[in-house]
């Protein structure tokens, strides 16, 4: 059987994910070669070769990214135990690994972002904030010009999704190009209906060096779909969300997401480890107004 290049990134596709899942436990190469249908002998040099990152190198660099997260979100929290729970064998490893890779100390890390959010009167967490101050998608707004938000905690479905994957900067020249081909497909399907069309950000572009972010547009579609040319298929996991809600025009993207996470710092909630999603409700060029209607969806740690 000979395959294309998309049926590799197709099913390398699935390798990361099921890394970034599980990016705490102690993955095996040929667990995580079954799980992109590879047999274990080509795997590593066909995921260097999609990826161009080792499957080692990959899964230590998003433990390392997890780690910076949470030294930022949770500031209080004892360092080992941070890298205990994040992979790492001893806080000596992590304290080697995480200056090889962040040029300083995790101590210091924290120190330098914490202290440079809060000399700015920032309101939101560093973490999961999707636009940096140099995106040239959304137009930066004043911190004193606030959206009008509805936010709930809800207990959202479990999604199965087509989507295209993107890695790059979270800017119009990566989401564009994702969406341009996902509607290639799911238009003529009929699958592009408002409240079916979602964007996951995986990465912390705060963290995460903005080439390697990794950005799917996805569109829900029934179980059983198959992947397609460029099309892959994913689940995207329910449970308790911060549902945020807004109705804003184009240029308020940024703000809209340091206020979810503005609220979510007052609400007393935590946000686990799972990716962040958009879900969009209507087509903003049909909108009398041209406002976007979307939600921010943030994982959280908690039950309802």
């Amino acid at each position: 059987m000979r395959y294309t290049t998309i049926d590799y990134k197709k099913r390398v596709c699935r390798a990361m994910n099921f890394i970034s899942r599980n990016i705490e436990r102690d993955l095996s190469l040929e667990e995580i070669a079954e799980t992109a249908s590879f047999s274990m002998y080509h795997f590593h040099r066909i995921f260097k070769a999609v990826v161009g990152e080792t499957v080692a190198g990959f899964t230590r660099r998003l433990r390392l990214e997890l780690a910076a997260n949470r030294l930022l979100a949770k500031q209080f929290d004892d360092i080992t135990t941070i890298a205990l729970n994040c992979g790492f064998s001893s806080s000596q490893n992590f304290a080697k690994a995480f200056r090889q890779h962040f040029g300083t100390t995790p101590s210091e890390y924290r120190k330098s972002k914490i202290g440079n959010r809060n000399s700015k009167k920032e309101n939101a967490l560093s973490l999961q904030t999707i636009y940096d101050s140099d995106n040239v998608f959304m137009n930066l707004l004043t911190n004193d010009r606030r959206t009008t938000m509805n936010a709930e905690v809800r207990e959202m479905p479990e999604y199965n999704v087509a989507y295209v994957r993107k890695v790059g900067p979270y800017a119009k020249e990566t989401c564009e190009p994702a969406f341009g081909e996902l509607m290639q497909w799911a238009g003529p399907r009929n699958y592009m209906e408002p409240g079916k069309i979602l964007a996951i950000y995986w990465d912390n572009p705060d963290v995460t060096p903005p080439e390697k972010c990794r950005f799917d547009a996805c569109v829900i579609v029934p179980g059983g779909t198959d992947p397609e040319g460029q099309i892959y298929i994913q689940t995207i996991s329910g449970g308790p969300y911060a549902v945020c809600h807004f109705e804003i025009k184009p240029d308020s993207f940024q703000q809209a997401w340091e206020e979810a996470f503005a609220w979510l710092c007052d609400s007393g909630y935590e946000c686990n480890d799972k990716p962040c999603y958009e879900l969009y409700h209507n087509n903003a060029a049909e909108h009398p107004e041209d406002k976007c209607i979307f939600d921010i969806c943030i994982p959280l740690k908690c039950k309802i």
